[in-house]
This record gives C-alpha cells, structure tokens and sequence, in this order.
C-alpha cells in the first residue's frame, strides 16, 4: 500500500496521524521524533572516542576509580531490556541513525580500519562474506551474542556498517542485518546495498 501525505509542517503531518500514545491506540500511528537523542548520543559517543587509536578514552567520559569493564551478562541485559522497550515503542529506527552517524564520525578508509575499530572496541570480529552484495559476518557479536530474538537486533551495528561503509565506498547505502546471533545464528550477517 502506497500512501501520500502533503503537508506544510511537520505539526500537521502528526496530527492527520495521531500524535500521542492515546491516538495510537484508537488507530492512529504514533511517530517520534528523535533527532534531539540521535544528536545527544552521538556527541557523547564522540567526546571520548580516540580516532588515532581507534578506541575510547574513559577519563574523558566518567572519574571513576574502578577501572575494570562492566562484566558482559549485565551489559546483555540491559541490551534485552532496552531492546524490549524499543520494539514496544517501534523506535529501532533510532539506534540505526545513532550508529549511522558515529558510523560517519570513525570515517574509516577501508575495510581494515573498520575491522580495527570493531575488535578493539570488542563490538565483534568482522569478516567479509560476499562482495558482490557485500555482506558482513560479525562473530561474537557484543550486543546480541547470549540473547533471544525471533528477529534481527543488532540495529546499532548495522547504522555502524552503513555510516562507515558510506565513508569507504563514498556513496550512500542501506544496510539489513539479515541473520542475528539472537536469532540462533552462528554470526550476525550484515547486506550492505548501495542507494540506486
């Protein structure tokens, strides 16, 4: 189904679809508009981000005295949990845009320097599957390796992948996780398509 809105503001446009939870659930459609958060998690992702080596500077994000990593379970599920409460609220949309642009920040120049930056951030280990549609396996995976899904969750990755890969290639792409660990995969598989 094709539909087409015209509309002078973006305030008319919420208004023919319903702008509150209330709307939404008398048939209306909710839509949020997250740019403010996109922009407020991409600074913060940049404040402390080493370009020369590839990671991040944790004094330039927190004081803390304790300098070992958050063990990984707890990491997971806070993941589960915020994975639960973005579906509910149909925001996945959201991560994609905050890592598409952090993707864009890191600019890689190839392949490697985007492999680099994953391993050294512990995201996963990539590996190129296919070139011609590019896809991208990332073993053990830090955002969904250990979780259930009967779909892909990896949206973060997958904005990564497309900001960077934009960078790389210098064109515009789209990319789908089209298989995820949570899902019961050995790897999340990334498709990275060029906008035609």
């Amino acid at each position: 189904m094709k539909m087409e809105l015209k509309t002078k503001n973006m305030e008319d446009f919420l208004t023919i679809l319903g702008k509150n939870d209330d709307d939404a659930t008398k048939g209306g459609i909710y839509l949020s508009n997250d740019d403010e958060l996109i922009k407020e998690s991409v600074e913060h992702l940049k404040k402390g981000y080493d370009k020369e080596k590839y990671t991040f500077i944790e004094s330039k994000y927190t004081n803390r005295n304790i300098k070992e990593y958050v063990p990984l379970e707890i990491f997971r599920l806070m993941i589960m949990i915020m994975m639960k409460k973005i579906k509910e609220l149909n925001s996945e949309i959201t991560l994609y845009d905050i890592g598409y642009e952090f993707g864009r920040h890191i600019n890689p120049k190839n392949y490697m320097e985007l492999k680099k930056f994953f391993r050294k951030n512990n995201l996963g280990v990539l590996k190129i599957e296919s070139k011609n549609p590019i896809i991208i396996k990332v073993n053990d995976c830090a955002l969904c390796d250990g979780l259930e899904s009967n779909e892909p969750i990896c949206y973060f990755d997958a904005g990564v992948l497309a900001g960077a890969y934009e960078c790389i290639l210098n064109k515009t792409v789209v990319v789908d996780e089209i298989r995820c660990m949570a899902q019961g995969a050995d790897a999340c598989y990334f498709k990275i398509e060029p906008v035609k």
